[in-house]
């Protein structure tokens, strides 16, 4: 960033994003002033016995996720490259196989095209099918298998948004205890897993509301 030019720069993520800037904001390399999650990898080392509303919603989410919800997380990181070559030499499968999490994670009434255009899903396939990069998109499964849904400690100033349809929904209070710099927390109506394509207006907006401070 420094040799772009930019002396003080923030850093935004969600999905594998979300844990890149996690680590930006753990290493904090010169010029780095805070980061913005619209995921955030948030979960105590103990579970409460006892659940608020908010505590239950995300315990709920995430069980669902690593029960019926994760069977593509399972497949890419156990066998990236027999699902890799599959979907590389069909492209019904390639479109099927995002089709389906667009269908999942975003906020819609059933069908994805509920968020988003069919041209714009059709890009977002075709970055795959024309690269040719189903087996490496699969690839980071297998080398992060190891990880988890707690992204550990963050001192530097943490932005979050939370989507209503996003994977799993994190307290603020769980976000409270992971980030000690918490300056942005916001709930919103509308938006899924893929916010910034989804709603790119108000993603740029809950952007430039979060990092005001640090101006």
């Amino acid at each position: 960033m420094q040799r772009l030019g930019y002396q003080r720069w923030v850093a935004q993520g969600g999905d594998w994003g979300a844990g890149t800037t996690t680590a930006l904001a753990q290493i904090m390399p010169p010029g780095l002033v805070g980061v913005h999650l619209s995921w955030q990898f948030v979960f105590p080392e103990q579970i409460p016995e006892q659940l608020s509303f908010e505590e239950k919603r995300a315990v709920e989410g995430a069980k669902f996720f690593l029960g019926e919800g994760n069977g593509y997380f399972r497949q890419q990181s156990t066998r990236p490259q027999t699902v890799g070559y599959s979907l590389a030499d069909s492209p019904a499968g390639q479109a099927l196989w995002i089709y389906e999490k667009l269908q999942a994670w975003t906020d819609n009434k059933g069908l994805p095209e509920d968020a988003l255009s069919m041209e714009q899903m059709l890009d977002n396939i075709s970055i795959y099918w024309f690269t040719n990069s189903a087996a490496s998109s699969a690839r980071i499964y297998w080398e992060n298998r190891g990880a988890s849904f707690s992204g550990g400690k963050v001192t530097i100033p943490v932005a979050a948004s939370v989507f209503p349809r996003e994977i799993f929904r994190a307290p603020k209070s769980w976000a409270e205890q992971t980030y000690s710099n918490l300056i942005h927390w916001n709930e919103l109506d509308r938006g899924g897993h893929f916010a910034a394509f989804e709603e790119p207006d108000l993603f740029v907006q809950e952007l430039r509301t979060a990092f005001t401070s640090l101006r």
